[in-house]
């Protein structure tokens, strides 16, 4: 008679032997073996690649049995989609509620372009780096994360610019506004190692962080400004 095969459950998942090519001790696991999982992918992921990393590896340097992926993500493609998504949540959770209509224009946007601009952690450097080899490498599952979890904060972001433009909607101008604020911000993300290169220990400087944040309100205001302005003399 032919028997199902039992997933573990998170209890049953249990150390296994390194394999030789990760030359890697198994970790002990403390607490969930899903984020032991998913910080030993991260890692792995950022310093190899998605298509170099086996699920042998991750098991391995998470300690944790090969059947673990399958039980927590399914397969490699869930679990990435989990990884990338740790960043990105990360950030939305903190500017969560910059389009609140009662916010002023200059609060929503202190609000957007705060989670980038402040004290880097290893989680954001991670990221960071899988972002940069997307950049070289795209994969399908990057687009679609991207496309769902980042889409609709632009909208929103676009939809704000607009109404404080005096627009109904926004208009391909009023997405370009997006990109170029946003492009601001996430240089002081993807491009902190090469500021400290060439101007060493200029962000070190206790409040620097938040005057570096208060001159970007401002520019961005500026920008909004300007663009009210330009179609109110069209």
């Amino acid at each position: 008679m032919h028997r199902q095969k039992v997933l573990p459950s998170p209890s049953e998942v249990t150390p296994e032997t390194p394999s030789p090519r990760s030359g890697r001790r198994p970790k002990a696991v403390a607490g969930d073996p899903r984020e032991a999982l998913l910080q030993a992918a991260a890692k792995l992921f950022a310093e190899q690649g998605v298509d170099a990393t086996s699920t042998r590896e991750i098991c391995t340097a998470a300690g944790l049995n090969p059947g673990a992926i399958h039980y927590h993500f399914g397969d490699k493609e869930g679990l990435y989609r989990a990884v990338l998504l740790v960043p990105i949540e990360g950030i939305s959770g903190a500017f969560a509620g910059f389009d609140d209509p009662g916010l002023s224009l200059q609060d929503a946007l202190s609000l957007m372009l705060a989670p980038f601009l402040g004290a880097q952690n290893t989680v954001q450097e991670v990221g960071m780096r899988l972002f940069l080899n997307e950049m070289l490498r795209p994969s399908p599952v990057f687009a679609q994360t991207i496309r769902e979890a980042i889409g609709p904060h632009h909208h929103k972001m676009a939809r704000l610019l607009a109404r404080h433009i005096g627009l109904s909607e926004p208009d391909n101008a009023v997405h370009q506004l997006v990109y170029g604020l946003l492009a601001m911000a996430h240089d002081y993300c993807m491009s902190r190692p090469f500021m400290e290169l060439l101007t060493p220990g200029w962000l070190d400087a206790p409040g620097e962080l938040e005057a570096v944040r208060t001159r970007m309100v401002i520019w961005a205001t500026a920008m909004v400004d300007h663009e009210r302005k330009r179609r109110g003399a069209a």
